[in-house]
């Protein structure tokens, strides 16, 4: 008697992404891990095949109901593949068996790369310490399953593969989401299936320090530096034409709601100024983010916007409309908004642990986002004891944003170093 496969839900955050991928794109994300030593492909094969059967949410495919997308389970090896090429290519859901997961190893460094269908950044570098710590221990390393990276030992729970959306508090006031156009770069787009990459170095503590006199956090100065080098460009080529500054930072629902599931579980706020309203100062801007996080980023609020999203889920004549009619009202919303809302994006996972044994094994961890769904340049970061990594990514062949980010960080004395996959 054949087994019946497993099958999943698309989580609340989830249904969105099909319905808006196309053959030049889909919504990914990649994370990594750069070790000491050369990466040996076929212990990592074996680490990997010990690994997913632990994370059952991603050991699936896309398959397309009457109403709905659902997840179904995959009973074959996940094959890993050497870096080559650009990274975060669009997923297509009929290749690799259907995973929408990729491993590669490229020398010393191991990635792991999403359909952002299956999971967050939060559950990508649990899967990815995880798959690290296995990979250790297969080439005879002592290190340890903790500090973010599960148990293969363990089976998995029913928390890690539930929808924790469903279990919020969700009031029955809805919060619209409604904003216009954001200010956006010039850009030049690039072919298709290009991503440009700059990655940067800098010391935590010494970005800890300009955002601490400035009585921010972190993330709140990052983004201010971000809102800063767009308002300058803005008022150099668009002065008759001012449109409001935002940049997207999403925002991890755990921090709020304790939750093991390794599916998504994050939402977002955009953080912005309006140039039409006068002039701003670097520290206006700051002290503008600063107030708006703190209001916007509380449980109550996220939850009322998240309820909105929900409650259409839920509701009866939604439920009632065939798949393809959904796509089709999904993908033109999708296509008048999307990306225009915003000028960039931040996606900030914060400090990451070091499995206990790893701390002289492994480098560090990388984070970084795939090609937006419009010419666009969008950054992510992730801090490895004291070393901020800030990564940006692109489809276009301007650099604007990155230099002047960059460029302020150094006026601003903190040290940078710079790599990048372009070529001049």
């Amino acid at each position: 008697m054949m087994k019946r496969k497993r099958w999943f839900k698309l989580d609340n955050a989830a249904k969105l992404y099909p319905a808006v991928s196309t053959a030049r794109w889909s919504s990914t994300f990649r994370v990594s891990a750069e070790l000491e030593e050369e990466i040996d492909p076929d212990r990592l094969q074996k680490a990997v095949n010990r690994v997913l059967p632990r994370f059952p949410s991603l050991k699936v495919r896309m398959r397309t109901g009457f109403f709905w997308y659902y997840l179904e389970e995959i009973d074959v090896p996940l094959i890993v593949r050497s870096d080559t090429g650009h990274p975060c290519m669009p997923f297509h859901f009929r290749q690799d068996n259907g995973y929408l997961l990729r491993v590669f190893y490229y020398r010393k460094r191991i990635s792991a790369e999403f359909f952002h269908s299956l999971t967050d950044g939060s559950g990508g570098m649990t899967f990815l310490k995880t798959l690290t710590v296995e990979y250790l221990r297969q080439v005879g390393k002592r290190v340890a399953f903790d500090n973010g990276a599960l148990d293969v030992r363990l089976p998995p729970t029913s928390q890690e593969t539930e929808d924790a959306f469903l279990r919020m508090p969700l009031p029955k006031v809805r919060i619209s989401r409604k904003e216009g156009a954001a200010y956006h770069f010039p850009a030049t787009p690039e072919i298709p299936h290009t991503l440009h990459i700059i990655a940067a170095s800098m010391p935590c503590d010494a970005i800890v320090a300009r955002a601490k006199a400035l009585g921010v956090s972190v993330t709140e100065y990052l983004v201010s530096v971000m809102l800063w080098s767009a308002y300058q460009d803005q008022q150099q080529h668009r002065r008759l034409r001012l449109r409001p500054v935002r940049v997207s930072v999403p925002v991890n629902m755990r921090a709020f709601y304790p939750a093991p599931t390794m599916r998504n579980f994050s939402t977002f706020v955009n953080p912005g100024i309006d140039p039409r309203l006068g002039v701003y100062t670097f520290e206006e801007i700051a002290q503008e983010v600063h107030a708006f996080m703190r209001y916007q980023v509380n449980p109550k609020l996220l939850c009322a916007t998240i309820a909105t999203n929900v409650a259409d889920e839920k509701n009866l004549l939604v439920r009632l409309v065939p798949l393809a009619v959904k796509n089709w009202v999904i993908g033109g919303v999708f296509r008048r908004a999307g990306d225009s809302l915003v000028t960039t994006t931040l996606s900030n996972l914060g400090k990451t642990a070091m499995p206990t044994g790893a701390e002289k094994l492994v480098r560090r961890f990388e984070f970084h986002l795939g090609s937006p769904s419009t010419p666009l340049c969008n950054a992510a970061s992730v801090t490895n004891g004291n070393e901020l990594r800030l990564i940006f990514s692109s489809n276009i062949r301007e650099t604007t944003l990155p230099r002047a980010v960059l460029r302020f960080l150094v006026e601003a004395g903190v040290p940078v170093a710079v790599e990048s996959n372009m070529e001049d």
